[in-house]
């Protein structure tokens, strides 16, 4: 069993090994005074029983003054892959969906100043469970450099297998 694995690590009943970390890491973070939709990793995975993890346990957290909510997801290395593809998009001004299997929620971001409320809209569709959409417009323009960052971070901190 290496560190990480004896660390923290309990069994769960489908014969998994849950490996939580110490603390949830934000994935996504955009947000304005107001508003912010965010995707933060609770914790790894791993049914294999390597050091590395099979999936992250993250939650979507939307807040407004209208509506709030969270929805819980798990993530794969294609779908870290995926969302790098969507950050390159949108740095470069065009709008981008992410994680469109229908296995999780969906999350669209349309960067362009031209929609309707000329702010960084931000939508969450909830395709496998409630199937609520909501669109949040972002008024600061967000630093994707930033959300790079944040990528490598999570990726530092939870190997994935592939």
């Amino acid at each position: 069993m290496t560190a990480m694995q004896s660390r923290n690590t309990h069994r769960t009943e489908r014969g998994s090994t849950d490996v939580p970390d110490s603390s949830p890491i934000e994935l996504i973070r955009l947000s304005d005074e107001e508003q912010s939709v965010s995707l933060r990793i609770i914790g790894g995975t791993s049914f294999s029983g390597t050091d590395q993890y099979d999936a992250l346990h993250a939650e979507i957290v939307v807040n407004t003054g209208f509506v709030s909510g969270r929805v819980e997801l798990y993530l794969n290395a294609y779908d870290l892959d995926g969302w790098a593809e969507v950050l390159e998009s949108v740095a470069a001004g065009r709008k981008a969906t992410w994680l469109e299997s229908g296995r999780s929620p969906r999350i669209m971001i349309d960067p362009t100043e031209e929609n309707e409320s000329g702010c960084t809209e931000v939508s969450v569709c909830d395709v496998t469970g409630s199937q609520v959409f909501v669109t949040v417009p972002i008024v600061n323009q967000p630093d994707w450099g930033a959300h790079d960052q944040l990528l490598a971070a999570v990726r530092s901190r939870f190997r994935l297998e592939r």
